[in-house]
């Protein structure tokens, strides 16, 4: 072999050895002040490793990941989702991105990426309470109401008289019009915990639906015993209260929700409360 070409292979090996050196070097730097929190600093060395290494081998994917931590943490949240979906694709098995995946769609109120991040967890781990009744209430947020039921119902095997999980199942229930069945879980979430609150907001906005009035209110009042700043069970009681004829108080009620920024009270004003006085 000519003399020159191997002076120049040897070189090229050397420098191949000293790139990989430098950014396995930038990355363990990188990976110390990611621990000490320094994310801006740690994301400069992670994308000197990124390009270096350009990600051909394996040990290089975490930087991707290590990456989308700092993002993360600085709330740039759509270049942690990019990173994390970069991870995935190399390594699907590397399920830390997963968890990450769900952190970061949940930051973004994207239920779709929470879901792909969370399904993959649950897999492998079917029972996992937190990930079961994270996803549950994700799917409610999808409108995907059966989905959440049968999450929420195997959440309860393990924990039947869990009063949050009744007030999930009636929502599942309320947003497809199921009343009775709706009601009947609320009313066992109160019995549950007679101080949880949001089941009486949910059982008079139930109440108020089906047009019965008295019960509305009488949801609505208790809750407020409970919470008498939730300006949610003010309005509800307003509207019963107008509709049972007390004008006065009910618009007093009105007023008060339009006030706090309750927009839908404007046409229940208009409707009832035309020259009363707040």
């Amino acid at each position: 072999m000519n003399r020159l070409i191997l002076i120049v292979l040897m070189f090229s090996v050397v420098g191949v050895k000293a790139q990989t050196q430098t950014w396995r070097s930038l990355q363990t730097e990188a990976d110390t002040l990611l621990a000490h929190e320094d994310y801006a600093g740690a994301l400069k060395l992670y994308n000197k490793v990124i390009d270096l290494s350009k990600l051909q081998e394996p040990d290089s994917y975490v930087a991707l990941y290590n990456r989308a931590v700092c993002y993360y943490s600085i709330t740039n949240f759509k270049e942690a989702l990019n990173d994390v979906n970069q991870m995935l694709a190399k390594d699907p098995e590397f399920h830390q991105a997963d968890l990450l995946k769900a952190f970061v769609g949940r930051e973004l109120n994207d239920a779709e990426t929470q879901l792909e991040g969370l399904n993959p967890l649950l897999e492998l781990d079917p029972d996992n309470y937190d990930l079961l009744k994270w996803r549950a209430t994700v799917l409610l947020d999808a409108n995907q109401y059966a989905l959440a039921r049968k999450d929420i119902n195997t959440l309860m095997k393990s924990s039947p008289e869990e009063p949050e999980l009744e007030l999930y199942l009636g929502v599942s229930y309320y947003y497809e019009s199921k009343a009775d069945s709706a009601l009947t879980c609320f009313d066992k979430a109160i019995t549950l915990d007679k101080t949880y609150s949001t089941p009486y907001v949910y059982a008079s906005s139930l109440c108020l639906d089906e047009e019965v009035y008295p019960q509305a209110l009488q949801y609505a009042e208790a809750g407020l015993k409970l919470d008498p700043d939730n300006i949610s069970l003010i309005f509800y009681k307003g509207i019963a209260l107008a509709e049972l004829k007390k004008t006065d108080e009910g618009c007093s009620c009105l007023y008060k929700a339009f006030a706090k920024g309750i927009d839908d009270a404007a046409g229940y004003l208009k409707e009832y409360c035309y020259g009363v006085e707040e």
